[in-house]
């Protein structure tokens, strides 16, 4: 993994090009569908605001990613850094997915920031849309 202090004491400033390598290993991790290997990628006091509800610390989101990813059946996620800032990384994310409650294929379009902290996500703000293969 990439050696974040020297971003986080603001010796070295973070490239769109580290940060990508950085993103594909977060979506290598989720792609495992792990929920235990998905939490690490979070520090403990994660801050996650995902538009209908604000999430304070790893407790509270494990319940969440546990459902999440334990429905899955289908899985493809791809994660496309767009800018970077400090320890910010901006992403275009597009998930397409299915789960028992979806005989469809479904798709998720969303705009992350990521706060990063030592390599994991400190602060994750999520705005999304999601729809299903057969809508426009």
């Amino acid at each position: 993994m990439t050696n974040w202090k020297s971003y986080q004491d603001g010796s070295a400033a973070l490239d769109a090009e580290t940060a990508q390598k950085w993103l594909n290993q977060v979506v290598a991790t989720c792609s495992t569908l792990d929920p235990d290997l998905i939490l690490d990628i979070f520090t403990d006091d994660v801050i996650a605001d995902l538009g209908a509800v604000l999430l304070t610390g790893k407790e509270q989101l494990r319940p969440i990613i546990r459902e999440r990813y334990s429905r899955y059946t289908h899985y493809d996620l791809r994660k496309t850094v767009r800018a970077v800032a400090g320890d910010l990384v901006i992403c275009d994310a597009r998930l397409r997915w299915k789960s028992p409650e979806h005989s469809t294929l479904q798709h998720t379009r969303a705009i992350e920031i990521l706060q990063v902290r030592d390599g994991r996500i400190a602060r994750w703000d999520n705005a999304s849309s999601s729809w299903s293969a057969t809508e426009g």
